[in-house]
């Protein structure tokens, strides 16, 4: 059906464009906690690959938001009711927006850093906000959209096969404790959970009478 495909197609591209473009630069990210001059020198040492991967994100972020909306059509269908579909729909779209403002205030420190107009204090506040919102904030997001859809999967037994949908499950639970604190578990759950959704949903759609219960 149009909406399976528009949920897988426009998954795969995100999470694809998203991964790639996090990989520019997020590899020579300092980790938490970092001296502020290696912060300071991060920023202007990878200025040019932040703006790159950084507007190459809010591209795939769009791409996101596309991918919750056809997939909230189809966890409604399968789950005969909107609640959960709407949940799931809200906590990808709030992980998105909360990603949206790490991407920014990071370019913003990576425009600052170009211009020769970046001090450490100013760069340690945008590192260490960034961090926040592109963690922890994105974190419950994606825990909640994570959590809505592998209880529709294993309610329905659609989208995912059962222990699929109970590994998800438990990564959702994960991503809503301190564990999504660490710098890269949020993004790297966002990716791989939206390309196994969007490959099974290609490989294998819902049946359209599922879909009209």
């Amino acid at each position: 059906m149009a909406t399976q495909r528009a949920a897988g197609l426009s998954g795969i591209s995100a999470a694809v464009l998203f991964g790639a473009a996090s990989a520019l630069w997020a590899l020579d990210m300092p980790e938490a906690g970092a001296p502020v001059a290696e912060i300071a020198g991060f920023y202007r040492d990878t200025s040019g690959r932040i703006v790159a991967g950084a507007s190459l994100s809010l591209v795939a972020l769009a791409g996101f938001v596309l991918f919750a909306a056809a997939l909230r059509q189809v966890l409604a269908g399968a789950e005969g009711d909107d609640l959960l579909a709407m949940t799931a729909f809200g906590g990808l779209v709030v992980g998105v927006a909360a990603g949206l403002g790490a991407e920014t205030i990071n370019m913003v420190g990576a425009l600052r850093a170009r211009d020769g107009e970046l001090s450490d204090a100013l760069a340690q506040s945008l590192f260490e906000i960034s961090q926040i919102l592109g963690s922890t904030a994105a974190g419950v997001g994606i825990g909640i959209f994570v959590l809505a859809t592998a209880t529709v999967a294993l309610r329905s037994g659609l989208i995912l096969p059962r222990w699929l949908a109970i590994l998800t499950g438990m990564v959702g639970i994960a991503l809503l404790s301190p564990l999504s604190r660490v710098q890269e578990v949020p993004g790297a759950a966002l990716v791989s959970i939206t390309l196994l959704i969007a490959v099974l949903l290609l490989r294998t759609p819902v049946e359209e009478d599922a879909l009209d219960r």
